[in-house]
């Protein structure tokens, strides 16, 4: 049950979504297990639609990213918070798109942010995420796990395929950032060429 996802498509003209996950029964990977239950919304827009099935089911329910937005009445991450995400959580590959430092040399995304292939994606250490607006950092202004919009960024898109090379090779299978680096520009050219009329 560790890698099932159930999926809900609730019939309601509204907007919204969210997803609920459990801890993974196996501890001994790092690569987002644990079963997850992702609902959205049908609403009016075809557009919306997509955006929250990649928003929670692909975003939260497959990869286990947090979320990259925040409430300002949530105000700063509590230590305790920090410990159960770190402790709790991150130990299993989840949250690989957001941390508790703003030292961009620590960052969980460091390595993307000294790549000049990834010079024009605007990536950085901006404040707010997990919902709350101070202690937390993500790694671009704006993303699919922020706003529902302007897809995944880097780092989002390294735990996707981090995630999908464990499942598909096996807990031995080992990450190499260089072909990732050269898979992913491949990709986003394709994407990028898609978009042209």
């Amino acid at each position: 049950m560790d890698d099932a996802m159930a999926v809900v498509l609730v019939n309601d003209s509204g907007y919204g979504g969210t997803c609920y996950f459990n801890i993974p029964e196996s501890s001994n990977n790092d690569w987002g297990s644990g079963f997850s239950l992702s609902y959205f919304s049908v609403n009016d827009r075809k557009e919306a639609l997509a955006n929250l099935i990649q928003h929670e089911t692909g975003g939260h329910g497959f990869v286990k990213l947090s979320d990259e937005y925040s409430y300002e009445y949530m105000g700063h991450v509590s230590a305790m918070d920090i410990v159960k995400h770190t402790e709790e959580y991150e130990k299993y590959g989840w949250w690989k798109n957001t941390d508790f430092t703003s030292d961009p040399t620590k960052v969980k995304w460091s390595h993307f942010l000294t790549d000049s292939r990834y010079k024009n994606e605007d990536l950085g250490v901006f404040e707010g995420g997990l919902v709350y607006p101070y202690g937390v950092w993500r790694p671009s202004q704006n993303s699919i796990m922020n706003t529902d919009t302007d897809g995944f960024n880097a780092p989002s898109r390294e735990a996707i395929y981090y995630r999908i090379h464990k499942l598909a090779y096996g807990a031995d299978w080992k990450y190499d950032y260089e072909e990732f680096a050269k898979w992913d520009e491949k990709n986003r050219k394709k994407e990028e060429n898609s978009s042209i009329p």
